[in-house]
């Protein structure tokens, strides 16, 4: 009886139970036996929204000593509902039927369990969870399934995990569970950080009390970014060995194909081991292989020499960023690095950091205890040693300490000499001291060699050496020597100069040498009067300066009072200048020039008021302005000349020049000129072309030219044309040129000159000597009596001089000539001109000075030497005479009695026409000034056409001797001439006192003949 009516009983029990515990329950019992029950159609919880909902659900019980007991459970198909609550899991109305906490350790109960298929829908503040697990076994020993969880997203705390699966063993062997498998996400994004189809292999362990576990995890992800870096991939595993204190162990990960905006890496690994509890810490090893660089931050080195340019620094910079720029473009790390987390605090220290690149450069941190860095305050503190090698880079030891964290970071520096595409840099230990956050000092010796400019062939400097005391301030100002420093320096060479040892003193402009502030540079040096000597080529040079300074804000200097000599003291070249400014540009050094003068070599040309830009280019000196040009010869051979559009240029030791020469006062071009010298060799050339030097009167005239020509000739009308050369070497000076006038007029102190034509070929143009023979023509001479058409032989000599070889012209029927003669016009001397007549016909001779009214005859020869001095010009001892046979003079104009009254005109024609035997004309004095002409007739007679009567006969039976001495400035003398000859003029003067004679008383004795030197009788 008690058997039918067990599952009431059963039933009965079981809601009681329920209800007591609050637990709404739906179920049928399919079987009831005293060994085992089957409940089907389970609902436990709310029936709309059950907690638990099984097919079917079979119990096995036993019966011991303490009463029955539970053995095992079945259940086919399981559905459960909970949430996760402050930590723990809640199974909703399920968690009244739990036992309360016995306070004992967990321990799994020896219960068999089988389900077939028991899935959990698990919510959680951080998403929805959706757990399955089929297996059956003794849950404390040989329990065997399956656990699949899954979850389309969840959110940890700003980390997101997108479609979560993990298919799970579980086993359990004596009472510890074990759980291997994979769990996989399809993408984690923690904020900007993400990662793609994470893969974790688990195998885990658990302790039976489930407090303790370890295992291994092994790791593998697809590409990862962050907002600095993707990665390709991370792999590797994690060993693990904890409890809810702690957990420990290895790890050992490594990343793919690492990128960042900084640089690269193939792979990047971290191996070590860790613990992860109160304290967090890591001891272990990272390391990088197939690291690089980026590529634009290697590019960006190159500008680091920019500033360097043209200095000895430069192929040392360029050394090192090309160092830098290979071992940058792959490199292997690796360091060990400890790290201790503790309550917000840490430490992390590098104890040890090693780079090697495939070019061979080796970097390397190592020794005492590394590099710490504590945080939130603790600061860095160094305790290591940096050294450096190979791949093209210094070699360099640096050591650095620190007391503390805070402390100042001292250290010293020793670094080889290190050479470099013709330069050397070498420098003492380096000591320095930083602190952090604030200073950095530093001291050392430079000593530095390397080309300079564009380095063309031998432009460098040797053995500059100098002490350097630099100040960093850390917040990017960097202050060097703030006071006066020597600066030796062993040899300069630029453009063929090379400067002998030499040393300086630098004292600072704007508080120091250098100053840099943030990109912005300034500072410089002011250097005292300095003197300096070398070679310009094989030729000796000397520089000396009154002072300079040097900006580095602008990059520019102004050098004062520069006085260059270059060649032997017997050659020398002189340039000198007032003021030199410049700066340095992108392609060189450009700056001006004030106050310059100089002379090159033994050409004796003085230079002065040079002005103007220049320009120092790949070892190129280029010079452009304006200058004045004189003459060296103590007594200058010409006048100053302003040289306009000069340009001069200094390139491998050849100077170059042109110009064009002006007469400063009027502006008038006299001539271009080329120039070429070559410094070492100490020889060039000049060519001068003169296109046509006009002269007018009121205008230029040559005195503006030349001295030579003052009180020589005046008012000259003309041009000059021609070219000159001129060529120097070290044993001398040479100069021709050919020079040439057509139909020039001039005034000369012995009278109007026109139409000189002459082409002189000089064959020492400097010192004005030509060639003998040249030869002039001059179109009319005036000297008093105008000569045309004559020639002149010529020589020109040093000296001021003139060598006449002969002069010749047509004159009055016969000849002018010349006799050659030496005129010097370099000092206030005499000079002789001795002119020859033969030949001259009177008649012609009247005929050129347009006497209408009188005929004559005869043929005159004479000579007539002048004198010219600074008072001008003179005749002495001239003579002229009638040649033998004498002549005739005749008046052939009407005269009447009403002109002369009748005494005069009864003379007149007696005397209208005479013949002579002899005419001799003297002269001597001033061609400007008085001039004594005397005249002496003898052998008198009346000519054809003359009335005779009885006094004229009577008269002329006496011998009849003329002494007439003229006294009248020399030009005027054609008007005494034409009064002798006029005989109008000569019967009013001296027909009255004949008469009287003749009427006077006879004397005592018989009349006496007059001397043939007749004098005035009264």
């Amino acid at each position: 009886m008690l058997w039918l009516v067990r599952k009431p009983i059963a039933e009965g029990f079981i809601d009681r139970e329920l209800a007591k515990a609050g637990v709404p329950a739906r179920y049928d019992i399919a079987d009831l036996a005293l060994g085992g029950q089957r409940l089907t159609n389970v609902v436990l919880g709310d029936p709309a929204h059950p907690d638990l909902v099984a097919d079917w659900v079979e119990t096995r019980t036993g019966v011991g000593l303490s009463g029955p007991y539970l053995e095992g459970v079945r259940a086919g198909k399981v559905r459960l509902r909970g949430r996760l609550v402050d930590g723990k899991v809640s199974l909703g109305a399920i968690d009244r039927l739990l036992p309360a906490p016995s306070g004992k350790p967990f321990a799994l109960p020896a219960l068999d369990v089988s389900v077939a298929d028991g899935r959990m829908r698990l919510e959680t503040p951080q998403g929805i969870v959706g757990l399955k697990l089929a297996g059956s076994g003794k849950l404390d020993d040989g329990f065997r399934g399956t656990l699949a969880a899954i979850s389309e997203r969840l959110d940890l705390g700003g980390c997101v995990i997108d479609r979560l699966a993990a298919t799970v063993k579980l086993r359990i062997d004596a009472a510890k569970p074990t759980i291997t498998g994979p769990v996989r996400v399809s993408r984690l994004a923690c904020g900007t950080t993400q990662a793609e189809r994470i893969v974790a292999d688990l195998d885990l362990g658990l302790s039976a009390a489930l407090d303790r576990w370890q295992g291994k995890a092994t790791l593998k992800t697809g590409a990862a970014q962050t907002p600095g870096a993707t990665l390709a991939g991370v792999g590797g595993t994690v060993d693990f060995t904890g409890n809810a204190a702690a957990t420990g162990g290895k790890v050992d990960i490594a990343a793919d194909t690492v990128r960042t905006t900084e640089g690269g890496a193939r792979r990047v690994s971290s191996a070590g081991t860790y613990r992860i509890g109160q304290q967090i810490a890591f001891d272990g090893r990272v390391q990088a292989s197939g690291a690089a660089v980026a590529q634009k931050r290697l590019a960006g080195l190159a500008g680091i020499g920019g500033a360097a340019a043209g200095t000895p620094v430069a192929p040392l910079a360029k050394a090192v960023t090309q160092a830098v720029q290979k071992a940058g473009r792959g490199f292997a790390a690796d360091a060990d690095l400890r790290v201790r987390i503790d309550g917000g605090h840490g430490r992390a220290e590098l104890s040890r950091l090693a780079l090697a690149s495939a070019s061979g450069a080796r970097v390397a941190l190592g020794g005492g205890s590394g590099v710490a860095f504590g945080w939130p305050n603790g600061g860095v503190r160094l305790d290591t040693v940096l050294a450096m090698r190979g791949g093209g880079l210094p070699e360099a030891r640096v050591s650095l300490a620190q007391a503390k964290p805070g402390a100042a970071i001292r250290g010293v520096a020793t670094i080889a000499p290190y050479a470099a595409g013709g330069a050397r840099l070498a420098l003492t230990p380096v000591t320095f001291s930083a602190t952090p956050g604030g200073a950095t000092s530093i001291a050392t010796r430079v000593t530095l060699g390397g080309p300079v400019g564009a380095g063309g062939t031998g432009n460098r400097v040797d053995g500059l050496s100098m002490p350097v005391a630099a100040l960093w301030d850390g917040r990017g100002r960097l202050v060097v020597n703030t006071g006066c420093v020597p600066l030796a320096v062993q040899r300069f060479a630029i453009s063929g100069l090379v400067l002998d040892p030499s040393r300086l003193t630098l004292c600072p402009i704007d508080g120091a040498l250098v100053q840099i502030n943030g990109a912005r540079v300034s500072g410089g040096a002011k250097i005292a009067a300095a003197k300096l000597g070398g070679r310009l080529g094989t030729t000796p040079i000397t520089l000396a300066t009154a002072g300079a300074t040097v900006r580095l804000a602008d990059r520019g200097f102004a050098i004062d009072g520069v006085q260059t000599r270059i060649g032997a003291p017997e050659r020398v070249t002189r340039l000198d200048f007032g003021t030199i400014t410049g700066r340095m540009t992108g392609q060189g050094v450009a700056g001006a020039f004030t106050g310059g003068s100089g002379q090159i070599a033994n050409v004796p040309l003085l230079l002065g008021e040079a002005a103007g830009d220049w320009t120092l280019v790949n070892g190129a000196l280029n010079l452009t302005g304006a200058m004045g040009v004189s003459d060296a010869a103590p007594t200058p051979r010409f006048k100053p000349l302003a040289a306009r559009t000069v340009t001069l240029a200094l390139v491998n030791g050849t100077i170059t020049a042109a110009g064009t020469l002006f007469e400063p006062t009027t502006n008038t071009k006299v001539a271009d000129v080329t120039l070429t010298h070559a410094l070492g060799a100490g020889a060039g050339k000049a060519d001068l072309n003169v296109p046509a030097i006009a002269f007018a009167k009121d205008k230029l005239q040559p005195d503006a030219l030349t001295p030579l020509t003052f009180g020589v000739i005046a008012d000259v009308n003309g041009s000059v044309s021609g070219e000159g050369h001129i060529a120097w070497n070290p044993d001398g000076v040479t100069s021709t040129g050919v020079f040439r006038t057509a139909g020039t007029d001039l005034a000369a102190a012995f009278g109007p000159v026109t139409g000189i034509a002459t082409e002189i070929r000089f064959t020492d143009l400097l010192n004005l000597q030509s060639a003998p023979g040249q030869v002039a023509t001059i179109r009319t001479l005036n000297p008093g009596i105008p000569v045309t058409d004559g020639t002149i032989r010529y020589q020109t000599l040093p000296g001021a001089r003139v060598r006449v070889e002969g002069g010749r012209w047509p004159f009055a029927g016969g000849s002018l000539t010349l006799d050659p003669t030496l005129l010097d016009f370099s000092a206030q001397s005499e000079r002789r001109m001795t002119f020859h007549v033969a030949n001259m016909v009177a008649d012609q001779f009247l005929q050129q000075f347009d006497f209408k009214n009188l005929d004559a005859t005869g043929i005159f020869d004479g000579v007539l030497p002048m004198i010219f001095d600074e008072t001008g010009g003179r005749i002495e001892g001239g003579d002229l005479r009638v040649r033998p046979g004498g002549g005739t003079l005749a008046y052939v104009g009407d005269l009447s009695q009403k002109d002369l009254g009748v005494w005069a005109n009864i003379a007149f024609q007696a005397l209208k026409s005479l013949r002579y035997q002899s005419l001799r004309v003297g002269m001597n004095g001033p061609l400007a000034g008085e001039m004594v002409t005397d005249v002496r007739f003898a052998g008198i007679s009346q000519g054809e056409g003359a009335k005779a009567n009885f006094i004229v006969r009577r008269l002329q039976k006496l011998p009849f001797i003329f002494n007439i001495r003229i006294k009248a400035p020399f030009r005027g003398l054609l008007d005494s001439a034409q009064s002798f000859y006029d005989p109008k003029r000569l019967i009013q003067r001296n027909l009255p006192a004949l008469l009287q004679q003749q009427a006077a008383p006879p004397p005592p004795k018989p009349p006496t003949i007059q001397p043939p030197a007749s004098r005035i009788v009264p």
